[in-house]
């Protein structure tokens, strides 16, 4: 069973209500509520039984909310072993959200210390929520993450929550991904294109990330939420994403192009117009942490990466 689950779990447990858990777990309730259903489909029993006041837990979802917590302290325990084991020079650990300039970095500063004699390298790539998790949990020691800048205050809260110190990078006005062949491209250029000349068009995204703050795109006439789009694809991979998006009409929406993104794939990136949407992108770090030397060699190069972004952005909108 998934750890996470078992923390999402866990809190619907001592909530006693599936809405108030998704609050405090800063997720949806449908989502959570799927999740659940996930776990006792796994478990093949009921764990909570549903009453107009919320949940409760069931005789057998009292016995599996003790095992959980056994499971979540033992996991704890291990984090903390292996934190302490590791060789300060050695130590590099970062969660991300999928974007390829931040793996791009996380690439580097693995290359420029191939040769080290004792080496731990770990990149996680997942949702900005599972991000924060890693990062308060101790399961990395730096994350990447991005949000929509219309969430800014209450996400400022959600990390002095969980003990977390944010440094943002950049924001940036959303754009679309697609295939320099699409037709949409032929007949419209690379000056930019509307959420609506997508809609006959499938949208590409990743398996998991419903809460993904760039399905949500605030466009002059309200909100669109991609989730709802007639046609999804989901796949597990940028590769997968890219090399699918280079051959079908297909598009998914992300931030400006990375480096061989038109070359390595025939892919492009058009801004997307008429939306008042941003993503603002930072680092995450828990308070009074001691980074090794390649985390902090990795965070000097992100911010780098992502200045340069911003100021071209700048310039391509003057």
């Amino acid at each position: 069973m998934d750890e996470s689950n078992i923390k999402y779990f866990v809190a619907v447990a001592k909530y006693g209500s599936i809405n108030q858990a998704a609050k405090a777990m800063y997720i949806s309730q449908p989502q959570l509520s799927h999740i659940i259903k996930n776990i006792e489909e796994e478990a093949g029993m009921p764990l909570f039984q549903r009453t107009s006041q919320g949940t409760k837990l069931t005789r057998n979802g009292e016995m599996f909310l003790k095992h959980c917590e056994v499971i979540e302290r033992e996991m704890d325990n291990l984090r903390r072993f292996v934190a302490g084991s590791r060789e300060e020079n050695s130590r590099f650990s970062v969660s991300m959200t999928r974007f390829s300039h931040t793996s791009e970095c996380f690439n580097e500063v693995c290359r420029r210390h191939q040769d080290n004699p004792l080496l731990t390298c770990k990149l996680k790539e997942d949702s900005t929520t599972q991000v924060i998790d890693d990062l308060a949990e101790a399961r990395s020691n730096v994350g990447v993450i991005h949000f929509s800048t219309s969430n800014t205050e209450i996400m400022k809260k959600h990390f002095q929550e969980r003990n977390l110190v944010f440094s943002h990078l950049a924001n940036f006005g959303p754009y679309v991904c697609l295939s320099e062949h699409h037709e949409l491209v032929q007949k419209k250029g690379r000056d930019g294109l509307d959420i609506s000349d997508l809609r006959d068009y499938g949208v590409v995204r990743y398996i998991g990330q419903y809460e993904d703050f760039i399905y949500h795109i605030a466009t002059q006439n309200g909100l669109v939420d991609l989730n709802e789009s007639q046609k999804i694809i989901y796949v597990n991979d940028r590769q997968e994403q890219m090399r699918l998006i280079s051959r079908t009409n297909f598009y998914t929406i992300g931030i400006s192009e990375f480096d061989g993104q038109d070359s390595m794939y025939g892919v492009i990136s058009v801004p997307l117009l008429h939306t008042s949407e941003h993503l603002s992108f930072g680092i995450l770090t828990r308070k009074n942490s001691v980074l090794s030397a390649m985390e902090s060699e990795f965070i000097d190069l992100v911010k780098a990466r992502y200045k340069e972004l911003q100021d071209l952005e700048l310039e391509n909108q003057t």
